[in-house]
């Protein structure tokens, strides 16, 4: 199996799989932060009518509300759905790195090769 061969059918498709996943993390981190966000500006609107309109329920709401907000903000934390997002994110640019390194290497770019090596 030659060099490229390799590179097309492992790195380049592990590559892509370290790139899907963490866009499905950092979509999921966005999806629980606004989420989030939205229930405390929920808290706020409910506090605000409140004021207007003193009825019981509205109070419980924005207890309900701010309670929901809170266990989406640790359910994040907790999970590190954006750390993941992150390490996979560098672990396909490492791969990427590594692989046009060896291109590199291999076409004779010994110059460009040992700089790269340098700052690795």
């Amino acid at each position: 199996m030659s060099s490229d061969d390799y590179i097309a059918s492992q790195v380049d498709p592990c590559i892509r799989r370290y790139e899907e996943l963490s866009r499905k993390y950092h979509k999921i981190h966005i999806g629980l932060m606004i989420a989030c966000f939205s229930s405390f500006m929920a808290v706020i609107v409910l506090n605000v009518v409140y004021i207007i309109v003193p009825v019981i329920w509205l109070v419980l709401a924005s207890i309900v509300c701010t309670l929901g907000g809170l266990f989406l903000f640790f359910f994040d934390c907790l999970n590190g759905y954006l750390e993941k997002s992150l390490d996979y994110k560098h672990k396909a640019e490492c791969l990427g790195y590594e692989k046009h390194l060896y291109k590199a290497k291999e076409n004779g770019f010994k110059g460009f090769a040992y700089r790269c090596e340098r700052y690795m």
